[in-house]
């Protein structure tokens, strides 16, 4: 059997096998996944910035043109209608019936606003009556003498709607025009915000973007969900400040910004239509969650892979390890231990003779005459004669005692708290009954007989000195005529 400390040095290395092979694969995985995961993540950030965002700010634009297109078509109808283009010509004598053709347009199209503005009179006609006559100096009214002076035939315009409350309206001012090409004034109809805003909202519930516009200012408009951070003008926000001036000064953008511990993809454009910008947000962790779960499921399936490859190994290498310290210490021919064993044995009970200063004997054996029996019976009946020499003597020792082969058919026995006369005692007591047994199986009436030298450790010894000593009391067994036992 090894030693206690041949067994802990094995399997110290054993440990340390499994663990640098433990560290390898587990080093491996998750570099490979982490590097997998930031590649991934990375095309995706890049997928959404360059494709999926500017394709919802194109779906939104779309539909803003969409909503645009009816609003035109009606304020075009009525600066081209005979009848309003007339009243205004002759004089705007019947105010009551322009009103009652702007409420008719405003009932029969749905629209939010309708309202026609003279050039002549300045008069605000309003589907609800004369609202006020227009002030020149007043920069509430500019837009009208702005749409005066421009070439196109309207233009779209967003204000506050001083006869509905002051509500945010989509104003479409078509400029109306006499038979000669005269400018005689602007009609048009309005387009409330809650519609715009109703469709961005319900485009957040659906694809989990936040929409917004913004002014050449920064001033958030139509937000499409809570404003994270509290603030109206993205100039103010974290994060945005410093993409603001970018934002305003392109018409298109594509940004990545951090908002507290968030990292936040941005893509924006500019709506001429509504002289705002749109932005478009996306939480990068709603963008890489499903990633971020398939990460996650690699890393228990590989946390299970690797446990149970090191279980196989570590199952494996215990094998291999009780080969190798059986073949480390064991004599493969009598599986008795082996001189390495024995050394590490004696250095024990050095140690601990040391600390006890309880004594210890050795019993060096040698079988006398073996020559002989390998010449007359052959290796193999010796090789046998060695097996039952080393079971027998083995079953003749206390449970304590160590029996090694130290070399060709020399034995050693080291006895743990034996005095140099229980060791003799033992050593005779071994010696009488090899004499009395029978090994050679090819000739059962040969005798086989033993010598024998026996010493106890003496205070300052060490282990060569001590063997030596034991050694010594053997060659004066065999010198004195061997089948003895002398002590030294």
């Amino acid at each position: 059997m090894p030693s206690n400390s041949l067994v802990f040095a094995y399997q110290n290395v054993r440990v340390r096998l499994i663990v640098y092979v433990a560290l390898i694969l587990v080093g491996g995985f998750l570099a490979t996944n982490i590097l997998s995961y930031q590649i991934s993540k990375g095309t995706i950030r890049t997928t959404v910035l360059e494709n999926e965002l500017p394709l919802s700010s194109n779906t939104i634009y779309s539909e803003i043109q969409t909503d645009l297109l009816r609003p035109i078509f009606i304020s075009s109808l009525m600066a081209n209608d005979t009848f309003l283009r007339d009243w205004a010509i002759n004089g705007e004598n019947t105010p009551d019936s322009a009103i009652r053709y702007l409420k008719a347009i405003r009932d029969k199209y749905d629209a939010f606003t309708s309202y026609f503005v003279s050039a002549k009179t300045l008069k605000y006609y309003h589907f609800e009556g004369i609202s006020r006559i227009l002030d020149a100096s007043a920069p509430k009214d500019k837009w009208f003498f702005r749409v005066q002076n421009m070439r196109e035939d309207y233009e779209v315009n967003i204000d506050s709607n001083n006869e509905q409350g002051e509500a945010l309206t989509i104003f479409i001012n078509y400029r109306v025009l006499d038979y000669d090409g005269n400018f005689i004034g602007v009609a048009g109809v309005g387009l409330g915000l809650d519609s715009v805003a109703r469709m961005i909202k319900q485009y957040q519930e659906n694809f989990r973007r936040r929409i917004y516009f913004i002014d050449q200012n920064g001033e958030i408009h139509l937000d499409s969900d809570t404003n994270p951070a509290g603030i109206k003008n993205i100039r103010r926000q974290p994060g945005l400040d410093a993409l603001a001036v970018k934002i305003v000064s392109n018409n298109t953008g594509a940004f990545i910004f951090e908002r507290g511990t968030e990292t936040v993809l941005l893509t924006t454009r500019y709506i001429p239509e509504l002289k705002w910008y749109l932005l478009v947000e996306l939480n990068e962790s709603r963008a890489t969650k499903e990633l971020w779960n398939s990460f996650l499921a690699n890393l228990a399936i590989g946390s299970v892979v690797i446990v149970l490859t090191i279980l196989l190994i570590s199952y494996t290498v215990n094998i291999f390890q009780s080969r190798l310290e059986e073949m480390a210490s064991t004599d493969k021919l009598t599986g008795l231990g082996n001189r390495q064993t024995f050394e590490i044995v004696l250095k024990q009970a050095l140690s601990q003779f040391e600390r006890t200063k309880l004594p210890f004997s050795l019993i060096l054996i040698d079988i006398d005459h073996f020559k002989d029996v390998n010449d007359t019976y052959g290796h193999l009946n010796g090789d046998k004669v060695l097996k039952k020499f080393a079971t027998h003597t083995r079953q003749l020792n206390r449970q304590s005692d160590i029996l090694c082969r130290w070399g060709g058919e020399e034995f050693i026995i080291l006895a743990p708290e034996c005095s140099l006369g229980d060791a003799k005692r033992m050593a005779e007591s071994i010696r009488n009954s090899i004499r009395d047994a029978r090994f050679v199986d090819a000739n059962p009436e040969h005798q086989i007989t033993i010598s024998a030298g026996v010493c106890e450790i003496i205070r300052g010894e060490d282990g060569n000195q001590v063997i030596s000593r034991a050694d010594t009391a053997l060659y004066t067994a065999k010198k004195n005529g061997r089948d003895q036992v002398q002590e030294a």
